[in-house]
């Protein structure tokens, strides 16, 4: 199992971190509603990585707590290796930093490390709340293809 989630955790990083830089390369990284595409990504990621894990028989499909542990896993990789990336990003590019504390309420409280800090905890929260659900539908759509 520890391998399916390293695998896809290390998809989910690289995956969030191109889209950040072309969104940032193309000047749209100030629009934070495209962190909606992050949980598109982080969702697909998910689901593959529990795909993976059902093919090579790591999980069952009828012992949905493995699935959820097998995506929060896969996710909580990602997105730490993400936040730590943003971290250094944000270090390194003050002005993108002063335009994310000037666009937030708590833009004064806001320094590399608790921005990723924040990266982190909404990863985490998408990681078990997604994990869930996806363990749920793939387990119905094997319950579905039974009958």
């Amino acid at each position: 199992m520890l391998k399916i989630a390293i695998k896809f955790g290390l998809i989910l990083a690289f995956s969030l971190t191109l889209f950040f830089l072309i969104m940032h390369f193309l000047n749209l990284s100030q629009n934070y509603n495209l962190r909606l595409f992050n949980g598109v990504i982080h969702l697909s990621v998910i689901y593959f990585a529990m795909k993976a894990g059902l093919a090579s028989g790591v999980i069952s499909g009828e012992n949905y707590v493995n699935s959820v542990f097998l995506g929060m896993l896969s996710g909580f990789i990602g997105v730490a290796i993400f936040a730590f990336f943003q971290m250094l990003f944000l270090n390194f590019d003050t002005v993108f930093m002063a335009q994310i504390k000037e666009a937030t309420r708590i833009g004064e409280y806001l320094n590399p490390y608790t921005a990723s800090l924040f990266i982190l905890v909404e990863g985490v929260a998408v990681s078990l709340i997604g994990s869930y659900i996806v363990a749920r539908v793939i387990e119905m759509n094997m319950s579905d293809t039974a009958q």
